[in-house]
């Protein structure tokens, strides 16, 4: 599927900027997780250079940066050859990103961008090219970590760029991008993907209908991606197992519960936060029902879970187990320890059921 398909205005307005001969030195494409800002930026840069992804890697005039340990780009960096295990693992990494770009890969658990980088950056963009240059920079706050020197590196760039050169800059959080460097951007705005945008990718998957798939994900493409891998059954499994928990219905369980969340915290963590989003659209559609409201798809196991739920705990506050939630999230945000995090989550949330 198309990002220009999936993004129809915003690559519009992208399209009449080029055509009309109006490229700026730099963009900071900002929006959602999971609204296709990579696979917006990267078509962008096609777009801008003539190049197709397919020509992206190791191409002289396409800079690629993402976040990625120290030591990774200091080896990188020294000796580019293909026998080398980082050169490996950073052109894999492209191949599978620009063959699949609406696929969100994880690169390195890193959450900098080191000054290496720009360093090696700056040695290479002042050249004289027939090519237009492109830089992209995917997760852009993270030039900010720490001392933000890679952010200050960047913005000695901006002030003076070289010529015939933009850059994409690329971010869930345009509140962390240093307010110097954003002021020297053109801001795009790539907002969530419409329901009727994103029917034709959600018709190819088999495990849920399209109304339920959208109300799972949000409209998410990450989620999207992540949710081929659960059925129904499998769904229904994870709610059953945290209202079993949470009802404190046998130690056994409330253990399973923990230790299978303290699993995918430390292994699988896309998964932990994924699983973490379907237990709060179920309580988004119990609350609902209990409002009286239509719910927007129809599958019976799922709304029957909530009925079932609502005559056990008629005085349940579901409200505060949604909080219970994010509460734990944003403990963990903040590297408090998974098992408190998420055993004070439990015991809150049995609370809440009384």
């Amino acid at each position: 599927m198309d990002i220009s398909k999936l993004q129809p205005d915003s690559w519009s307005h992208i399209q009449s900027i080029v055509s009309k001969n109006r490229l700026g030195n730099a963009y900071l494409i900002h929006g959602p997780s999971g609204a296709g800002k990579e696979a917006f930026a990267l078509k962008f840069c096609s777009l801008i250079t003539g190049f197709e992804l397919n020509e992206f890697i190791n191409n002289p005039n396409i800079f690629l940066l993402l976040p990625g340990d120290s030591d990774f780009y200091k080896k990188l960096f020294k000796s580019s050859k293909m026998d080398q295990k980082e050169y490996q693992e950073w052109n894999n990494y492209w191949k599978e990103k620009l063959v699949f770009p609406l696929k969100k890969n994880k690169f390195s658990n890193s959450k900098r961008i080191p000054i290496e980088v720009l360093k090696n950056l700056k040695k290479n963009i002042f050249f004289k090219s027939e090519y237009k240059k492109v830089i992209v920079i995917f997760d852009a706050h993270a030039l900010s970590d720490g001392s933000a020197e890679s952010a200050n590196a960047l913005l000695k760039i901006l002030e003076e760029p070289p010529i015939n050169t933009s850059f994409l800059l690329v971010t869930d959080t345009i509140n962390n991008i240093v307010p110097t460097i954003a002021s020297r951007c053109q801001k795009i705005n790539i907002p969530r993907i419409k329901s009727e945008n994103l029917s034709e990718i959600i018709n190819r998957k088999k495990n849920f209908d399209i109304d339920i798939l959208s109300f799972l994900s949000s409209n998410n493409l990450e989620k999207i991606n992540l949710l081929d891998e659960y059925s129904k059954d499998s769904v229904i499994d994870i709610i059953n197992k945290y209202i079993n928990c949470i009802q404190y219905h046998s130690p056994e369980e409330v253990s399973l519960f923990c230790e299978n969340m303290l699993l995918h915290f430390n292994s699988k963590r896309e998964i932990f936060h994924l699983e973490l989003d379907i237990i709060k659209k179920w309580l988004e559609c119990t609350s609902m029902i209990r409002a009286s409201i239509t719910i927007p798809f129809n599958w019976n196991g799922f709304a029957d879970l909530s009925q079932d739920f609502l005559v056990k705990n008629k005085n349940a506050n579901i409200l505060d187990l949604l909080k219970e939630i994010e509460k734990c999230l944003t403990n963990l945000k903040s590297n408090s320890a998974p098992k408190i995090s998420i055993m004070n989550m439990i015991i809150n949330s049995h609370k809440s059921l009384n």
